[in-house]
C-alpha cells in the first residue's frame, strides 16, 4: 500500500527550521501572554470579549482561550497571507531551510477559505478579521483558485498541483522528483545522454528506479551548478551544465488525489457557511458561492481520470507531465501505482464527499479496507478501535468531521472510542495533546510516524513523545466535555505553547521543550474544529445539491445476522486435522486443537445470499480454557462479486481471555466495504510451536444499529 502522505517539497526538500535563539523570545512571549490571559479573563467576566463562537458553550472557557490564541495566527500583521493570491503560506517559520513563507499547499488553502467563510457567516467573530474583510479575502482567494485551475502550468483536468511556490508574486508548481532516462537521451543525444545519466547516478543526484528507466532526483547540499565535480567534472562547461540542470529542474504538474479532495470538501463547506441565514442573500456571498461551484464543477474530469475501474479504486496521484500515475519502485525494478485503498486515514471524509458530489462509483469506497485492533485502557478494560497506518490521531480522526459521522451510530461510536483512547493514552503518559503527524522535536524532522502503537497498522517504530494540539479541534466535535476537561487538566503546559501568533505545534516530552513550529493546515484545523460549524455547513451544501439522501443510503444499516444459525455452514480446519476436536450444536461451537501452524472456523451464509455488516455491532460470546492472542476475524465476498478482492482486507485483531463466560463487542463503521459478505472467518495464526486452543463460541451475532442517521443527536 502507498503511504497516504503528501509529497513533501516545492524544491525537493522538506521545510526545516530551528534556532536556540528563540528561547529568550519564548520566555518574553509567555510573560506577555500571561498578562493577555488575565485581560481576557476580565473581558470574559464582563461579557466584553472581542471573540464570539456561537457554537461553543460559554462554560467551555479553556477551549475558548485556546481558540482566542489560535486566532492570532490569522492576524494580518503577521503577513501569513500572500497579498497577490490571497492564499495562506505553508507556515510561520522561515529560517534555516524551512522557507514556509515561500510556498503553500492545497489543504492549507482550503482551510483558510473555510475559516474566512465562517468569519463572514458570523461563526467566528474575532478582532483581526471583520466579517466584511473576510468576504473580501475570500473573494480574492476563490478568484485565484479559478485562475490557477485554468493555468496549464498549475493544473490538469481541473485539479491543481499540491504545492505552489509563492515567491515573486507568481505561483509555480513543484520541481520534478524523478526523470526518465529517455528524456536525457532525447535532449542531449544518445551517446552523451547515456554517459551523463551514468555520471548522475555515480554522483548521487539520481537514484535508479523502474529497472533503470527512471531516476529519482536527490537534491541536497552538494546538488546544483556549484557542484559539477567528481563524476560530473567532464560536463562542467557552462552551456552543457545549464542544459543538464534545466532538464533536472523542470517544473511538473503532479496531481495528488487526497489534497485536491481536501480542497474540494473545504470549498463545499465554505459554500455551506455562506448559505447561512445571515449571509445567504448578500450579493458578494452569492457571487463567491457561484465561483466556488464553478471551481468544484471544473474538477469533475480530473477525479474521473483518477478513478481506476479495473481495481475499483482511486489512484493516489497523477504525474500529468509524464502522464504516469504516482507510485514507487518495488525494489525489483517494477513500477507500482499507488492507490487509495486504506479507508481509515485523513482523507476519508473528503474521499466520501468526492464520490457523492460527482456521482462516481461507490466501489471506490467499497474496495477500501481497514483494520480494527484492541486497546487496553489504564483501568484494564479492552476496547476495539479502528486502526490507522501510523496510529496517528490525524489519520484516525481527520482534520475535520462533516459527513454526518456524528449522526451515524456506527461512526459516532467508533469516533467516541478513538477519542476515549487518545485521552486515556495522553493522560497516562502525561502528554499535553495527542500523538499525530507533526514536527517531532528531533531537529527539523516532520514525520507521520507519531502515533499510538496499539492503533497502528505498521510495524515500524513510532514516536510517542511529541504530542501536538491541532487534533484537539476535531476531538472537541466528538467529545466536547471530555476535551474541555483534558484542556483544564493540562492547561499549564498547553498555555505554555501560546505566542502572539498562535500556539506552537506541540511539546517534546522527552526533552521537556516546546516544538517551535507552526503550519497553517494544523493551526486552522484546530480553529475550525473548535468553532464547530463544519457539519452544519456541509449539511446545507448537501441539501442544496440534493445529495443528503445519497449519504443516507451510503450509511444504511446492515443485516441482522446470527452466524451460529442452523442455516449457515460452519467449517473448521487445523494444521493437524487428526488432533482437531470440532463440534457444533444449536447455540454453541467448540474448537479444540494443539495448534502450531494455525487453524480456525469459517461461517458461511446460505447459497444465493450475502449480507451487509455495515453500521453494526459484532457481538461474540465465548468461553476459553486458555488465553489466545492475535485472533483474526476476516471477511470474504461471494465468488461472483464483480469487484476484485480488496488490496487491503478488512481484519479485526481480537484477544480471547481464559474465561468461563465473557464477550467481545466490536463496532463496525458504516461503509459499503462491509456489504456483499459471504463468509466470516475466525482464525488462529501460526504459533511456531504447539499452543493449545480450546474455545467454545456461544454467540456470534451482527446487530445493526437502528438508524443510519440519527437526527436527534
Amino acid at each position: 500500500m502507498v503511504r497516504l502522505q503528501t509529497p513533501t517539497n516545492v524544491q525537493a526538500k522538506r521545510p526545516r527550521w530551528w534556532c536556540l535563539a528563540m528561547v529568550p523570545l519564548l520566555a518574553t512571549v509567555s510573560v506577555s501572554l500571561a498578562a493577555s490571559d488575565q485581560n481576557l479573563d476580565l473581558r470574559q467576566a464582563s461579557g466584553d470579549s472581542a471573540f464570539n463562537y456561537p457554537n461553543v458553550p460559554p462554560e467551555h472557557q479553556y477551549l475558548r482561550r485556546l481558540l482566542d490564541n489560535a486566532f492570532q495566527y490569522a492576524n494580518p500583521a503577521h503577513g501569513l497571507v500572500d497579498p497577490v493570491s490571497g492564499y495562506p503560506v505553508e507556515g510561520w517559520n522561515q529560517d534555516q531551510g524551512l522557507f514556509l513563507r515561500s510556498f503553500t499547499q492545497l489543504t492549507a488553502i482550503g482551510a483558510w477559505v473555510e475559516l474566512l467563510a465562517n468569519v463572514a457567516a458570523g461563526n467566528a467573530d474575532n478582532p483581526y478579521l471583520s466579517r466584511r474583510d473576510a468576504l473580501t479575502g475570500l473573494s480574492l482567494a476563490v478568484a485565484t483558485l479559478l485562475d490557477d485551475q485554468g493555468n496549464p502550468a498549475l493544473a490538469a483536468k481541473g485539479l491543481l498541483v499540491n504545492f505552489l511556490g509563492l515567491e515573486g508574486g507568481t505561483r509555480m508548481g513543484p520541481l520534478q522528483e524523478s526523470i526518465q532516462k529517455s528524456t536525457l537521451i532525447e535532449t542531449l543525444g544518445d551517446r552523451e545522454g547515456s554517459v551523463i545519466w551514468l555520471a548522475l547516478l555515480e554522483k548521487g543526484w539520481l537514484q535508479a528506479e523502474d529497472n533503470g528507466r527512471t531516476g529519482r532526483i536527490r537534491r541536497g547540499a552538494t546538488y546544483g551548478a556549484a557542484h559539477f565535480d567528481g563524476a560530473l567534472a567532464p560536463y562542467a562547461e557552462e552551456s552543457l551544465k545549464s542544459a543538464i540542470l534545466e532538464i533536472l529542474d523542470r517544473r511538473v504538474i503532479t496531481i495528488i488525489f487526497g489534497d485536491n479532495a481536501n480542497l474540494t470538501a473545504a470549498l463545499a463547506r465554505s459554500a455551506g457557511a455562506l448559505l447561512g441565514t445571515e449571509i445567504r442573500d448578500d450579493p458578494q456571498a452569492i457571487m463567491i458561492r457561484e465561483r466556488i461551484e464553478r471551481f468544484i464543477e471544473g474538477q469533475r474530469a480530473g477525479y474521473a481520470h483518477l478513478f481506476d475501474p479495473a481495481t475499483g479504486a482511486f489512484v493516489f496521484g497523477w504525474d500529468a507531465t509524464a502522464d504516469r500515475f504516482v507510485g514507487w519502485d518495488d525494489g525489483q525494478g517494477n513500477w507500482v501505482t499507488g492507490q487509495m485503498n486504506y479507508f481509515v486515514n485523513e482523507f476519508r471524509g473528503p474521499w466520501t464527499f468526492v464520490v457523492l458530489r460527482y456521482g462516481l462509483p461507490t466501489v471506490a469506497l467499497r474496495n477500501a479496507g481497514f483494520k480494527i485492533k484492541p486497546y487496553r485502557h489504564g483501568d484494564g478494560r479492552d476496547t476495539y478501535a479502528l486502526a490507522a497506518w501510523d496510529g496517528s490521531a490525524f489519520q484516525l480522526l481527520g482534520l475535520s468531521l462533516f459527513m454526518e459521522e456524528l449522526g451515524n451510530p456506527g461512526w459516532r461510536r467508533s469516533l467516541e472510542t478513538l477519542v476515549d483512547i487518545e485521552l486515556d493514552f495522553s493522560t497516562r503518559h502525561r502528554l499535553p495533546g495527542f500523538l499525530s503527524e507533526a514536527y517531532s522535536g528531533n531537529g527539523t524532522e516532520y514525520t507521520g510516524r507519531i502515533g499510538i502503537p496499539d492503533l497502528a497498522v505498521t510495524d515500524q517504530s513510532l514516536i510517542a513523545h511529541a504530542p501536538s494540539l491541532y487534533t484537539l479541534g476535531v476531538a472537541y466535535l466528538i467529545a466536547p466535555e471530555k476535551v474541555e476537561h483534558f484542556l483544564r487538566e493540562h492547561w499549564s503546559r498547553i498555555s505554555g505553547l501560546f505566542t502572539e501568533h498562535g500556539p506552537w505545534e506541540g511539546w517534546d516530552t522527552a526533552t521537556h521543550r516546546v516544538i517551535p513550529y507552526q503550519t497553517t493546515a494544523h493551526t486552522l484545523s484546530l480553529l475550525l474544529g473548535g468553532i464547530n460549524s463544519a457539519q452544519a455547513n456541509m449539511r446545507r451544501y448537501l441539501d442544496e445539491h440534493t445529495l443528503y439522501g445519497q449519504l443516507e443510503a451510503l450509511y444504511e444499516p446492515g443485516d441482522r445476522v446470527n452466524l451460529l444459525a442452523a442455516e449457515n455452514r460452519i467449517l473448521a480446519w487445523s494444521s493437524d486435522p487428526s488432533r482437531l476436536e470440532f463440534s457444533c450444536k444449536p447455540g454453541a461451537c467448540r474448537f479444540a486443537s494443539p495448534l502450531a501452524d494455525g487453524g480456525g472456523m469459517t461461517f458461511v451464509v446460505p447459497d444465493g445470499r450475502t449480507v451487509s455488516l455495515s453500521n453494526s455491532r459484532l457481538a461474540i460470546r465465548y468461553r476459553s480454557a486458555t488465553e489466545v492472542r492475535d485472533v483474526v476475524i476476516s471477511f470474504k465476498r461471494a465468488s461472483d462479486d464483480p469487484l476484485p478482492a480488496p488490496a487491503i482486507p478488512i481484519e479485526i485483531f481480537a484477544h480471547f481471555k481464559p474465561t468461563q463466560d465473557d464477550d467481545i463487542e466490536i463496532v463496525l463503521p458504516a461503509t459499503p466495504a462491509l456489504s456483499g459478505i459471504k463468509e466470516v472467518t475466525l482464525s488462529f495464526p501460526p504459533r511456531g510451536q504447539p499452543t493449545p486452543v480450546d474455545i467454545v463460541i456461544t454467540g456470534f451475532d451482527v446487530l445493526p444499529f437502528a438508524a443510519a442517521l440519527d437526527a436527534s443527536r
